[in-house]
């Protein structure tokens, strides 16, 4: 590679690294200008709103990465938020039962999402079910063990030792560093990230040259279980408790998620996946943050979230029609050429 093609190969990182910074950047500048105008407020106002954004950051953000894990490679799995429930009901209560802390509630709270993610991804390959109608199913049956399990008391977080842990925010950042790590490794330098990208691009190409579709698709389950028990894990400790749901009701949970993972798979295009949905996720918890200060003018909570899904459907709009935009953009470009060329020719032979 010439010096040339790496300098402009940098410049491109570099462009392409700012314009995942500025979208989160952006969408505080509007919500602190709006705030400031409308309800004389920041938008960040305290030290509580900065232990909010965090807690409620890496909860979104893992929940979106584990979304992440399958969506892309064609299933869609609406059982993550049962798993959430399941996992953080059944490990948090076993760490709390062994005087564990927060961090022991952490852990199996993981690894109970791991073992309930690896059931579903088992029974999807096993019984080829649509993983859409799979994940309603497990959805009532992972509900309802939650339910019954612990007296219906789900998992309560309020005055038990050690799990003050869980809103310092230095382990916040700690524990949101490892798992960008972790992630970034196993989705661009390990063989489970080089199979998932290839079954991406064709999963009939992939399984004709070799790669375990049904191996990897496990390995997706497992990962999503276990990135939205920690989700779990953080929004309780936001909320001290974790209250168990039934009817399908843990879906809020997942649809809720969808608005962050799809701004950050949006702007992984421009960077790795794990940095665009921190950003995507970052963005989106700005704007929630951003509404809640309406309050303050006698915003109902219902109308902020009319308000958020509403910009949602308005940026899902231009994703849908984002190639269109781009096309009539070049041509408008290439008809410009086409009429300066012209203009060029036309002088040069009247001259």
């Amino acid at each position: 590679m010439s010096k040339g093609q790496e300098f402009k190969k940098k410049h491109v990182l570099l462009m392409h690294a700012l314009f995942t910074v500025a979208v989160p950047f952006i969408v505080w500048l509007a919500m602190e200008l709006l705030n400031y105008m409308i309800c004389g407020v920041h938008t960040m106002n305290s030290t509580v709103d900065w232990t909010t954004l965090m807690r409620n950051l890496v909860s979104s953000f893992c929940f979106a990465l584990g979304l992440n894990c399958n969506l892309p490679v064609g299933r869609m799995d609406t059982s993550t938020g049962s798993q959430m429930y399941l996992a953080c009901i059944i490990g948090g209560n076993i760490a709390l039962s062994m005087n564990l802390g927060g961090v022991g509630v952490l852990v199996f709270s993981m690894l109970m999402g791991m073992i309930a993610g690896g059931f579903a991804g088992f029974l999807f390959v096993k019984l080829r079910i649509l993983p859409m109608v799979l994940g309603l199913g497990l959805s009532l049956i992972y509900e309802c063990i939650s339910f019954s399990v612990y007296d219906q008391q789900g998992l309560n977080l309020f005055g038990k030792p050690g799990v003050k842990i869980l809103s310092n925010q230095a382990f916040i950042v700690l524990v949101t560093l490892l798992i960008m790590a972790v992630m970034t490794y196993l989705f661009q330098y390990s063989t489970f990230g080089y199979n998932r990208r290839a079954i991406q691009g064709n999963q009939k190409l992939a399984n004709d040259a070799g790669i375990n579709i049904y191996k990897n698709a496990v390995m997706c389950y497992i990962a999503a279980g276990a990135l939205v028990a920690i989700a779990g894990v953080f929004d309780t400790a936001y909320k001290s408790s974790l209250v168990p749901v039934l009817g399908m009701s843990s879906n809020s949970t997942v649809f809720a998620n969808m608005f962050p993972m799809a701004v950050g798979v949006w702007l992984a295009k421009k960077s790795s996946p794990v940095i665009g949905i921190l950003a995507g996720s970052l963005s989106v918890q700005f704007l929630v943050l951003g509404l809640a200060k309406f309050t303050n003018v006698g915003m109902s909570d219902y109308m902020q979230t009319c308000i958020k899904y509403s910009i949602w459907l308005i940026f899902m709009i231009y994703r849908m029609n984002e190639d269109k935009i781009s096309f009539i953009k070049n041509k408008r470009a290439r008809i410009a050429l086409a009429k300066q060329t012209r203009a060029k020719r036309a002088a040069a032979v009247a001259a």
